[in-house]
């Protein structure tokens, strides 16, 4: 019988396997995600061929889950609310694979969590894209922020 699945030692077992660049685990996992949001469709096209195989087995099934938001700002941190997230975990040819997504998408997280388990090269560029735009969109919003100014009364 299987043991229950814990997401802690699900990421945590798989921490010595990176990508070929050099990524973490955990930084590839927040590429991911990020590629969910800026480029759903190519990850969900990168992942049809490993689900297509026969050496996939899904360990936790998408769920919804909840994790708390900081806010960075130029006074401090501040926790901001709670936010929805969908996790799914996977094993693809007795490698792991974790995936967490932003809202409710089973499709992305099982997705995220075939290509964390994937070893290549174009799961590495999406990555990075990913990461890439997610920052560029936060140096956008940073940018848009920094130019409000409140008014002395």
């Amino acid at each position: 019988m299987k043991e229950p699945y814990r997401a802690d030692e699900h990421v945590v077992a798989d921490t010595a396997v990176s990508s070929a660049v050099g990524l973490s685990v955990e930084r590839r996992c927040a590429g991911l995600a990020a590629a969910a949001v800026h480029c759903r469709g190519r990850l969900l096209k990168l992942a049809e061929p490993i689900a297509a195989g026969s050496d996939v087995v899904l360990d936790q099934a998408p769920e919804p889950r909840t994790v708390l938001t900081v806010l960075e700002t130029s006074i401090g941190r501040h926790c901001l609310s709670d936010v929805v997230v969908t996790t799914a975990a996977v094993t693809v040819a007795g490698r792991r694979g974790w995936g967490c997504v932003l809202g409710w998408d089973a499709e992305a997280a099982v997705a995220s969590a075939l290509l964390a388990a994937s070893d290549s090269a174009q799961v590495d560029a999406l990555t990075a894209e990913g990461l890439a735009r997610e920052q560029a969109v936060r140096a956008e919003r940073r940018a848009q922020t920094q130019t409000t100014r409140m008014a002395a009364s």
